[in-house]
């Protein structure tokens, strides 16, 4: 295993924090008019994946490592501008699978469409190289994080 520069280390899961921050502002900028926040889009984004692909509230907030109130919130709020539509288990009548619609899957296109022009405008001093050097490092650092998504290290040192 090895033992990198702390400082560094630190730096960057900063900087990944402030990206986060400011990406989010700008997309939310971008999105004002169209009544799609970001946790809605990126709900869209989940489901657009595997249109075919239902989710229970549930799965949604494990795989968001989200509560459940806020899962419930953001689902309710896709059901009713129809872009999730939902059956009922028939095993358990309490359950729902919740899958996107036509209008949801013509939403998350509309607003890839929209953020197109604003991603084109972040990178466009970036060369070739740098956009698949960033493209491989975050694919790697997201699938790491996935993977691993119940594996914190201990700050507690053994003297």
């Amino acid at each position: 295993m090895n033992c990198h520069e702390s400082e560094k280390l630190r730096q960057i899961l900063i900087w990944i924090g402030v990206a986060n921050q400011l990406t989010a502002t700008r997309f939310d900028r971008l999105m004002s008019e169209s009544n799609l926040p970001l946790p809605q889009f990126t709900m869209l984004n989940h489901f657009s994946r595997n249109p075919a692909q239902s989710y229970t509230v549930t799965q949604l907030a494990s795989a968001f490592q989200a509560n459940q109130p806020a899962m419930t919130k953001t689902v309710q709020h896709l059901l009713e501008k129809g872009y999730l539509e939902f059956q009922v288990s028939q095993e358990d009548k309490r359950v729902k699978f919740h899958s996107i619609t036509a209008a949801g899957l013509a939403a998350h296109q509309q607003a890839i469409s929209q953020i197109e022009p604003d991603a084109q405008l972040i990178f466009a001093e970036w060369n070739s190289d740098e956009i698949d050097v960033l493209h491989q490092s975050l694919f790697r650092l997201k699938n790491w994080l996935d993977d691993r998504r119940d594996t914190v290290a201990s700050s507690k040192r053994e003297v």
